[in-house]
């Protein structure tokens, strides 16, 4: 005779087993919900107080009050992070994106002006367009600046003069691949570059290692062409790297 009871009780025993574990497994998702949640909380609260802290540094060093050297290098930090982000929330709400661009370099400008430098004029680099060149000028600056006629239509001649004048290194660059291989050539120590907001972004993000100082270019015939630059705001560049 087969004795039901003894597979009864096997069954009943696995029955039970996978109800505890069942159980023991819904407490322990729950558990991990829960600790799931809380890390995301916590992780949320500390990335609103980083926004909060660095939008309150930025701010006033936007409106030129002063921020202390070691809160403005955490905050360059934190917004070199995030710019993309913003950038690309700029866009969406159609933000003009140079506004945001501008704010970033004068953090840039800021920091490095917050550091001190004593470096020989030969060991500077200015870097500029080649749109700063007159548009139907026949000499080719952008191998050689020294090519420059010094007719005076442009602000070629006044950056021959300077380099000149000064002993640093000026090169015409066409675009960011040259710009980025004159830097590795000449392996400067510090580097003054003119161009328009989303170049000069992208520069100054790109060369982490260097100081980069970013001067904007006067653009009175649109964009790429014909541009101009205060020459005053090069020279007082090269003034503080210098230590004059």
């Amino acid at each position: 005779m087969i004795d039901i009871k003894k597979y009864l009780s096997v069954v009943a025993i696995l029955l039970v087993t996978i109800i505890l574990g069942v159980f023991a497994t819904n407490i322990f998702i729950t558990s991990l919900t829960q600790l799931f949640s809380l890390l995301i909380n916590i992780l949320a609260e500390l990335l609103i107080t980083i926004i909060i802290f660095s939008t309150i540094i930025t701010y006033n060093v936007v409106v030129d009050k002063k921020v202390n050297k070691s809160l403005m290098k955490v905050n360059f930090k934190i917004v070199n992070f995030m710019f993309p982000i913003i950038i690309a929330i700029s866009s969406l709400v159609n933000i003009p994106r140079d506004g945001i661009r501008r704010i970033y370099i004068k953090l840039n400008n800021i920091y490095i002006y917050n550091n001190k430098y004593n470096l020989d004029p030969e060991d500077i680099l200015i870097l500029i367009p080649h749109c700063i060149q007159k548009s139907n000028c026949k000499f080719r600056v952008t191998s050689n600046i020294d090519n420059c006629a010094r007719c005076g239509l442009c602000n070629i001649c006044e950056l021959v003069g300077l380099k000149e004048k000064r002993g640093v290194n000026v090169f015409v660059a066409t675009g960011g691949t040259l710009a980025r291989k004159i830097i590795i050539d000449n392996r400067p120590k510090a580097v003054i570059a003119i161009a328009c907001e989303r170049d000069l972004t992208s520069g100054v993000q790109e060369v982490s290692n260097i100081p980069v100082l970013g001067v904007f270019n006067k653009r009175p015939n649109g964009p790429c062409v014909d541009t101009n630059l205060d020459i005053n705001e090069v020279e007082d560049a090269i003034n503080f790297f210098t230590s004059k």
